[in-house]
């Protein structure tokens, strides 16, 4: 057989969903029109990305896709697509003759470009033919503006524009984001009555140091349930004593005063007003300092899940264990459903049993959940999936938040700030 012939007979057994593809075009022509970006000065932001054609965008997360099943000497490949001219910086490799983009190319490039994390770079040539062009290695300061196509395992792949999630591939489906699912069952749990004019502001640190310490137990790839509780001890009544690993830290350089539990409230305060707000750039550099060391905090307690058992911790990150053994608290009567949401558009929340809702970690998590109503329990499973617990303010009733891991992934401090910004919506403000 010839190898034109040959070529001919080779298809993919699935296409995208033409409407899918045309409704992502939709929505980013809608974003590079919002203003949103700038409402972030300085290193936070960049300038809208360049929208692609039908075609082009089909094929890129086509490529990202396939390779999603892909494997590199039996490993898993998960890659990264920028898609954006050339461009010539101290964090860029560029090929000096550019290569075709395929699922072949990707998946050699992705496995060399996991740890530490870089982006491959893809724009069409003068044929309007992708190539890619080189990576470049990824800045956690930057709102990634630009289209961002990035595979989270087999059959998943995320979507972002101009610094927001918008659409997904789940295995055979298709979705599109929905922030404001989450955000309004976990975000009433993170209020502070004792914080005044800074409560929005610490419920924003709050939300942000949770996704950042869910997305860092994912990449430790070993599972983990994180137990995110008030600063009481009434979580105790809900854990076997004694506790394996128990004393208790925050995790932050020594230029911390940490001698007493502490909030960060004052340093974090004026880091999150730094950022709309014009400051000086000796300012700046101190709050970009406490950024990272939050930032690195949020590692170090991820890194603890690791260890077989929970981690609990305040909701402002101050570690009082890990290893510890979830028990029923006295007198409790466990609920045999739970209700089920995802952050995704049109997702009908529905009720399962307790039994259906995962294994022993997430039935775990689910119980301490209902027994501590103030608290958020997340479970991040060994091939990524991350489910987030709490219960209902009026009734009581379990949520296990699923999918959650189309959320946590890094869009840039700006676009917390951003979905934050768009989907409070508190009555007293």
């Amino acid at each position: 057989m010839s190898t034109t012939r040959d070529q001919a007979m080779h298809h993919h057994a699935y296409s995208l969903n033409s409407e899918f593809v045309d409704e992502l075009l939709q929505r980013m022509h809608q974003l590079t029109g919002s203003s949103a970006p700038s409402r972030f000065p300085g290193n936070v932001s960049q300038q809208p990305g360049t929208i692609p054609t039908t075609e082009q965008l089909a094929s890129l997360l086509d490529g990202a896709f396939w390779t999603s099943f892909s494997l590199d000497e039996g490993n898993v490949v998960t890659i990264s697509i920028l898609f954006m001219p050339a461009e010539k910086s101290h964090d860029t490799f560029l090929f000096d003759r550019p290569i075709l983009f395929d699922v072949k190319n990707l998946v050699k490039l992705g496995a060399a470009l996991e740890n530490p994390r870089a982006d491959i770079g893809v724009w069409p040539d003068e044929n309007g033919l992708l190539k890619i062009w080189g990576f470049k290695t990824r800045n956690n300061d930057l709102l990634i503006a630009q289209l961002w196509i990035q595979v989270l395992g087999p059959g998943r792949v995320l979507t972002t524009f101009n610094g927001k999630s918008i659409g997904s591939l789940i295995s055979n489906t298709s979705v599109f984001i929905d922030h404001s699912n989450m955000m309004k069952t976990v975000l009433p749990k993170l209020d502070s009555s004792d914080t005044g004019d800074q409560g929005q502001t610490l419920k924003m640190l709050r939300y942000t140091s949770l996704l950042n310490t869910a997305r860092a137990m994912r990449n430790h790839s070993r599972g983990g349930t994180l137990l995110v509780v008030p600063n009481s001890d009434d979580w105790r009544l809900s854990i076997s004593a004694p506790i394996p690993y128990t004393g208790g830290a925050s995790f932050l350089e020594s230029d911390y005063d940490v001698a007493v539990k502490p909030t960060l409230l004052a340093p974090i305060t004026d880091f999150f007003s730094g950022l709309i707000k014009t400051k000086e750039d000796n300012k700046r550099d101190k709050l970009v300092k406490m950024r990272t060391q939050v930032d690195q905090q949020c590692r170090h307690i991820a890194r603890l899940t690791a260890v077989d058992g929970a981690l609990v911790m305040t909701f402002d990150r101050f570690v009082f264990c890990f290893g510890a053994k979830i028990i029923p608290r006295e007198g409790q009567e466990v609920s045999s459903t739970i209700r089920v949401i995802k952050p995704v558009e049109g997702d009908s929340a529905t009720t399962v049993g307790l039994a259906d809702i995962g294994g022993t970690r997430h039935q775990s998590a689910a119980l301490f959940a209902q027994a501590q109503p103030g608290a958020v329990a997340v479970v991040v499973s060994q091939d990524g999936d991350i489910t987030i617990f709490t219960t209902d303010d009026e009734s009581g009733e379990v949520i296990a938040i699923q999918q959650a891991e189309l959320l946590v992934l890094h869009e840039g401090l700006g676009a917390t700030f951003w979905n934050f910004t768009e989907n409070r919506r508190d009555p007293e403000e």
